[in-house]
């Protein structure tokens, strides 16, 4: 069992010990066990060390996912330097800010695959922070110092562990939905929490069942057929194309690797290898944004996949619709985990459950993860009963240490008792579960009346002619605001702006009808799946 008190280093060594011949990686051909892959760390932080990378260090990553990725986000914990893993389709404009931001004293980028080539990012890098060492993963290493390189030579040594818990371990850059990205800072100990907090969620199907939980597991078992009573006591593999720029696919590598399980990473989403690699791998838990989810549902010939080993379908980075979620429950078989959460939480606040019902787990994000306290507040602040609309706040122990360079930005969101305030709208019924209903800066007054933005979505998507929706308030001439839906259509649809109008006239509240409909092709989204509202905004006042 992993706890708080280590660091992300200690962490890995736990389940080297104690399962040092079991796969933990795959990576394409690459497929390693625990022991390989502590190997290959050490050999790593050795080659970083020799390097000059000391403790305190920011190193920028530019990989896709695999196992240089993991290799050297471990490696560098051991040595106590900070990962700053980015987007490798970020480009030069932006990697210039960001790198003169962090100052790193390396750069590890892929040879290809990326936005800017290797040439580019070390320009880039030299001139953010002179004396930047620019290293390049791949075949030929050209531009740079190969990767290959700081694998040869003398390990770092078992007692070589220079973290402490409590030290700074990665920089991730939020998405910035609205604006410019900001780098959230995470300890050790903040990344390693949601991970302890996640074998409570875990220990119902994971561990061999006591006699009191039978009767629970009879229940399962009746929804989920034997594929959970087979999987009980036995390691889970994970299956996820999600990057580990964004703090979902941190969370997925370490909730993987941290818990003895094993973990399969694919470069990039392709819907076809997803279904092939959980037929052959036997996959037991598929971690996929929402929009990859809904390729998948879609797709025609799914039922030629043996998909019977899945147990749960985990998404979570952008809103997961609840029409969605049905889709999956139904075409998979097997439950879905929406985990909610954010950057500056080390991603894990609630989650759904197996043992949660069918419509809980479609339409709220869980209750609370252990160790992790949630309410929802007013406007001043002040907690509100079950029932009522508010901010969501949160504490725990993954909470960030701060904003990179930006403590009065800090300040404006985590107040002196430590309680970080989301921004989300929620509302928490009297036994636990959320359900969000829309950003407090999303909220659209219109006559006095608040509307909630996911509440006319999610109506709108319900709509089998309708794929997805976004709904937006734009000020109109006398002062109040006017709602907006943008809306994309399903393959072959033959719905009108007006046939939209007539279906939320027939259902909803007159004050929440749209003002306007208009229909798009595609939606704009972060990386990260997340809708660009700002720009749904400035496309409607040109409109």
């Amino acid at each position: 069992m992993i706890t708080t008190a280590m660091t992300l280093g200690q962490a890995l060594q736990e389940q080297v010990r104690a399962h040092p011949g079991r796969e933990a990686l795959v990576c394409g051909s690459e497929r390693l066990t625990y022991e390989q892959l502590q190997s290959r760390t050490d050999a790593l932080a050795g080659g970083l060390q020799r390097l000059g990378i000391a403790k305190g260090d920011r190193v920028v990553m530019l990989l896709p996912p695999g196992w240089q990725f993991v290799t050297l986000f471990f490696a560098l914990a051991r040595l106590g330097a900070v990962a700053v893993p980015l987007n490798p389709q970020s480009r030069r404009r932006q990697l210039a800010k960001v790198l003169a931001e962090v100052r790193p004293a390396a750069v590890v980028v892929a040879e290809s695959g990326t936005a800017e080539a290797p040439a580019t990012v070390g320009a880039v890098a030299q001139a953010a922070a002179a004396g930047c060492v620019v290293v390049v993963a791949g075949e030929a290493g050209g531009d740079g110092l190969p990767f290959a390189s700081l694998l040869s030579g003398e390990p770092l040594a078992a007692a070589g562990e220079a973290a402490e818990p409590d030290d700074l371990a990665a920089i991730l850059y939020t998405s910035g939905t609205t604006g410019e990205p900001k780098g959230v800072m995470h300890s050790h100990r903040g990344l390693v929490a949601p991970v302890v907090a996640s074998t409570h969620l875990r220990r119902v199907w994971l561990h061999e069942p006591s006699p009191a939980q039978l009767a629970r597991m009879a229940g399962l078992v009746a929804r989920y057929g034997l594929r959970l009573l087979q999987a009980a006591g036995r390691p889970q593999t994970f299956l996820t194309a999600v990057g580990g720029h964004a703090i979902a696919g941190i969370e997925v590598m370490l909730q993987a690797l941290l818990m003895g399980d094993r973990l399969i990473l694919m470069p990039r989403f392709h819907p076809v290898e997803t279904l092939r690699l959980v037929e052959q791998e036997r996959v037991t838990i598929l971690v996929a944004a929402p929009m990859a989810l809904s390729v998948l549902v879609r797709m025609p010939g799914l039922e030629r996949f043996d998909l019977s080993s899945l147990l749960i379908v985990g998404t979570g980075s952008a809103p997961c619709p609840a029409d969605l979620a049905r889709q999956v429950q139904a075409r998979f078989g097997c439950a879905i985990h929406i985990g909610y959460g954010m950057t500056e939480v080390g991603g894990g606040i609630s989650a759904t459950s197996v043992e949660d019902s069918a419509t809980r787990q479609a339409e709220t994000v869980g209750r609370p993860m252990a160790g992790m306290e949630v309410r929802v507040v007013d406007e001043g602040r002040q907690p509100l009963p079950p029932g009522h609309v508010g901010e969501l706040a949160v504490r725990g122990a993954s909470r960030m240490l701060g904003y990179f360079g930006a403590p009065e930005l800090t300040r404006e969101v985590v107040d002196a008792e430590g309680w970080y305030y989301t921004g989300d709208l929620a509302v928490m019924d009297d036994q636990g579960f959320i359900r969000i209903v829309g950003r407090t800066k999303d909220v659209i007054i219109r006559g006095g009346q608040k509307i909630y933005p996911a509440e006319v979505e999610q109506f709108l998507t319900a709509h089998s002619s309708i794929r997805e929706a976004a709904v937006v308030g734009v000020p109109g001439p006398d002062g109040d605001e006017r709602v907006w839906a943008f809306v994309v259509l399903e393959v072959g649809a033959e719905l009108t702006a007006r046939d939209v109008l007539d279906y939320c006239r027939g259902a909803l509240e007159a004050y929440k009808v749209p003002d306007r409909v208009h229909l798009v092709e595609e939606l704009p989204r972060t990386e990260a799946g997340k809708v660009r509202r700002h720009e749904l905004r400035a496309l409607a006042a040109r409109l």
